[in-house]
């Protein structure tokens, strides 16, 4: 398939050129003022003025000041991000980045891929804000350092870890009957670290369909209208020690589990109950002064068991997936640095339903080459993924940056991705309308992306234009009165451009970016589902004495529930409010109003019916910290 923009064509040939260029340029001294470091982007620790791809670090000052109470939330603001969500806490929610499928988003933990082996998706509705410390958004593919699932980026969390003595709690109450609790411990010496936390979150939640369906009938239906609850409890654990100088253990333990309530056909008690489960150990060792090599060891744990009606149906789907990751980093010349490392992943699947294949192993060879300079630098990466289910799949980047001078950046980078086809797509067993098919063969995709950054005064602008193609989509395909099944039969086309603005004006920090996506179904060329043309968001915040403020704005152009729908869901805008009080060293008062005007929208339908949105929401906590 050829892209329909001519510009794709030069600029690739551009990114192709200036990757072998060889650099002759003398490293600087480095500056005292180190910008933020980032690992996802390259598997290594580079800073963001280094990393090629497009990132956005969401830091745990970022956390505190948006108070937001959820991923999705804190997400959402996000360059380049259309949410999708059935409801409020709880609900079934995902992530299109860059105008890709929500499945096209790999999702990490302390560097460990998470998520469900049958569906493909990643419960991030089940992942507790308040153990994490920040956030990495990389956007642009990532297959050719991770695998599967980053076709439209990677977003990687990473939990609390403090580095000194603290101890932290909070208590919050808010908006139908929400209640939220948290605590943490860390305590440090100069060879050892170790964190924990707890949490306990639990609302009564609203109505998120009611009496909407017409099926069965409207009076069964009527019995549907109660509030849809959510409570998730959660406790996280990060240990270390430094036996010597060369040799460094660490660990990490995550587990959130809990219950969510949703609106079936006539059944107000339909539920879920869920466990999401990371066990992950690590040995970094120094080989010499010029090599380091780091052994990871992981076990993720996803379950989920759905009463789909009142004690007369349930279903229960859970995945376990083993990784072994070894990656070696050898300086080669002070601004050389060869990657070289091995991923082994098993999953297996324990589940109601009888799956053709309830296991698969892929394994994998990745090599990165970084030369790391001050005016130039460049990345090139391949990998090499061999699957048990589809036999085996090459993947590539490429990217080079340029400094014309200190004020103005430009980067290039080109790459390849792939999504696995899922054990629900491959292996669902066979009845009289729908089955599994073992010949689907990986989704692919092909990204470009040039990048502007220029820094004036105390402003910092970015612009990106990015083009992708998707093809051999895995889409459900009617045989009626056949046996139907997912088919590798669409293809894709995703042009786009996010841009970026933040700096200080008149005492406030304001952030704000907009993305313009055009993603285009190539068979019919309507608009892929689910996800927004135009979005845009602006964040403003300032303090005075011990009094600190802010507002958000998100505003989100119309969308189509379906592909090939001719209905629109429209756009909407919503403004955040918020404020803290800090009493003291210790003590701070917070409190916000989500959603301020009381906007009512819709993100997705459910069998043709809206999904109600959050109404106006207010939640006041008290925090203290040592």
């Amino acid at each position: 398939m050829t892209h329909k923009s001519p510009f794709f064509k030069i600029a690739l040939s551009v990114s192709t050129l200036s990757v072998f260029l060889t650099p002759a340029i003398v490293q600087a001294e480095s500056s005292e003022n180190m910008p933020q470091i980032v690992v996802t982007a390259t598997r290594t620790a580079n800073t963001v003025d280094e990393t090629l791809a497009p990132v956005t670090i969401i830091s745990q000052e970022d956390i505190k000041r948006t108070q937001a109470s959820s991923l999705s939330e804190l997400l959402r603001a996000t360059p380049s991000i259309s949410l999708t969500s059935n409801g409020g806490f709880g609900s079934n929610s995902g992530i299109s980045l860059r105008g890709t499928n929500t499945d096209h988003v790999l999702y990490m933990i302390d560097g460990v891929p998470i998520g469900s082996a049958t569906s493909g998706t990643t419960a991030i509705q089940y992942i507790p804000l308040s153990q994490v410390e920040r956030i990495e958004i990389v956007r642009g593919p990532r297959s050719s350092l991770y695998g599967s699932d980053a076709i439209g980026g990677v977003i990687q969390i990473f939990t609390k870890k403090d580095s000194q003595k603290n101890i932290t709690a909070s208590a919050g109450y808010g908006s139908d009957n929400t209640r939220e609790v948290t605590a943490s411990y860390a305590n440090s010496n100069e060879q050892s670290y170790f964190s924990g936390g707890l949490s306990a979150f639990n609302t009564d939640g609203y109505d998120f369909f009611g009496h909407q369906f017409a099926w069965p009938s409207p009076a069964a239906n009527a019995a549907d209208e109660d509030d849809d609850g959510y409570e998730n409890y959660s406790l996280s654990l990060n240990a270390g020690h430094q036996v010597n100088n060369d040799l460094k253990l660490s660990g990490i333990f995550l587990r959130s589990q809990g219950e969510n309530e949703y609106d079936g056909y006539g059944n107000k008690n339909t539920r879920t109950e869920f466990t999401e489960q990371l066990l992950s150990g690590t040995i970094d060792l120094s080989l010499s002064d010029l090599w380091t090599t780091h052994l990871k060891l992981s076990r993720n744990y996803d379950k989920q068991y759905n009463q789909l009606s009142a004690g007369t149906a349930q279903s229960k789907f859970n995945t376990k997936t083993d990784l072994l990751s070894w990656q070696n980093d050898i300086t080669i010349r002070d601004y050389d640095l060869l990657s070289l490392g091995i991923d082994y992943k098993d999953d297996k699947v324990d589940s109601s339903t009888e799956f053709s294949e309830k296991s698969r192993w892929n394994k994998a060879v990745f090599a990165q080459y970084q030369y790391l300079g001050d005016i130039f630098n460049t990345q090139v990466s391949v990998r090499y993924d061999d699957n048990e289910a589809f036999g085996s799949h090459n993947t590539w980047n490429m990217g080079t940056g340029f400094n014309l001078d200190k004020n103005v950046r430009i980067t290039t980078s080109y790459g390849t991705a792939y999504k696995a086809p899922t054990f629900n797509d491959m292996y669902w067993p066979a009845d009289a309308f729908y089955s599994g098919n073992p010949d689907l063969k990986p989704e692919e995709s092909k990204t470009f992306d040039f990048g502007v950054e220029i820094t004036t005064g105390n402003t910092l602008w970015t612009a990106h234009y990015f083009a992708t193609e998707v093809t051999n989509l895995i889409t459900y395909v009617s045989s009626y009165p056949a046996v139907s099944m997912m088919e590798n039969v669409d293809e894709a086309n995703i042009d786009g451009v996010e841009l970026t603005v933040a700096t200080e004006l008149f005492g406030w920090q304001l952030g704000a970016n907009a993305s313009f996506i055009d993603p285009i179904d190539d068979s019919t060329g309507k608009m892929l589902s689910r996800r927004s043309k135009r979005n845009l968001n602006i964040s403003l915040d300032s303090s005075s004495g011990a009094f600190s403020y802010g507002a958000s704005v998100t505003a989100s152009s119309e969308r189509f529930n379906k592909t090939n729908e001719r209905e629109q869901l429209p756009g909407f805008g919503l403004m955040n409010i918020r404020a803290a009080w800090s009493i003291n060293q210790q003590w701070t008062l917070k409190a916000k109003v989500d959603n301020l005007f009381d906007k009512q929208y819709v993100l997705t339908q459910s069998g043709g019916i809206d999904c109600n949105q959050p109404d106006r929401f207010i939640f006041t906590s008290i925090h203290y910290e040592m």
